[in-house]
């Protein structure tokens, strides 16, 4: 074996076990938590979720979700040692119902080689509830002037009604009328 063979191969050996020694690159140990346990929202509504990151290191995190039903969207950033929001928005034809949804958190910053200690899970319940009914309530109006109808509109717009809309007619005498029709939305408590 020529020299130069042997002590590369004698260079190699102690580089070795050099590195042997040193400890592998570990992801961090970090605790993980959810807040809520039960995150509620409405169809065609938003919510958010709190992922909190216990962790003696700095790293970043990736977040993802498993289990969201059809229509729900999350809008997810990178996360940090510390608080990360999360932000669900349910479309208007979102699924209704209880959900059971995974969080699985994943320390992004360390490069192989490395040990795991995996990634950390927790779960949480995404009840979707459907969009609610809004029922309203109409009412018709009539004026012999635009005075007149001003009047009443403005009388009618404090107790919430709400134009629609005008037209101008002739009665029976061949005398212009107005006509509004307004609406407001029925309280489920009337």
């Amino acid at each position: 074996m020529p020299r130069s063979a042997f002590r590369v191969a004698a260079l190699l050996l102690f580089v070795t076990g050099i590195a042997s020694r040193l400890p592998a690159q570990t992801d961090p140990e970090f605790v993980l938590t959810v807040s809520p346990s039960i995150v509620t929202i409405t169809q065609g509504g938003t919510a958010t979720l709190t992922v909190h990151v216990a962790v003696n290191e700095r790293p970043n995190f990736e977040f993802s979700l498993a289990g969201l039903p059809a229509g729900v969207v999350a809008q997810i950033p990178t996360g940090r040692a510390g608080s990360t929001t999360i932000l669900l928005t349910a479309l208007p034809t979102a699924a209704t119902g209880s959900f059971n949804v995974e969080l699985t958190a994943v320390a992004s910053d360390f490069a192989p080689p490395r040990t795991s200690n995996g990634p950390q899970r927790q779960n949480f319940t995404l009840n979707v509830k459907p969009l609610p009914v809004t029922l309203w309530e109409y009412r018709v109006e009539r004026a012999r002037t635009a005075q007149e109808l001003e009047s009443t509109g403005n009388n009618l717009g404090q107790q919430s009604w709400e134009l629609v809309s005008v037209v101008l007619t002739t009665d029976r005498n061949g005398a212009d009328e107005w006509v509004a029709f307004f609406k407001r939305q029925k309280h489920p408590h009337e």
